[in-house]
């Protein structure tokens, strides 16, 4: 079932790759993954770990050890998905430029 969607997903993402067996696929992804970031993707990479610091900033100064604690884990909880919604499609943006190279 998690191949399933894995696949699906690597479709969605990778399109080129559809007509290539499970073990192409991820030689070709991990050669793609080997891609320099371009200039453009340093920046988004950048920019997208700034946002995700400014919207997870927070105050802790009347909180008790405890209450860091939680406040520190529910703030790595949601700043991870955030990462991954805004730096993830520069990860991609290189991964495509590196199948491309490969492939044509």
């Amino acid at each position: 079932m998690i191949e399933k969607i894995k696949e699906e997903v690597e479709n969605l993402l990778y399109p080129e790759l559809r007509r290539y067996g499970r073990n192409d696929r991820t030689r070709l992804l991990r050669k793609a993954s080997e891609t320099p970031l371009d200039f453009i993707e340093w920046v988004g990479i950048l920019a997208a770990l700034l946002i995700v610091v400014a919207v997870t900033r927070y105050g802790v100064a009347d909180f008790g050890l405890v209450d860091r604690i939680v406040a520190g884990l529910v703030n790595f909880l949601v700043a991870i998905p955030l990462l991954g919604l805004t730096a993830g499609p520069f990860l991609v943006r290189r991964t495509r430029r590196g199948l491309r190279s490969q492939l044509g």
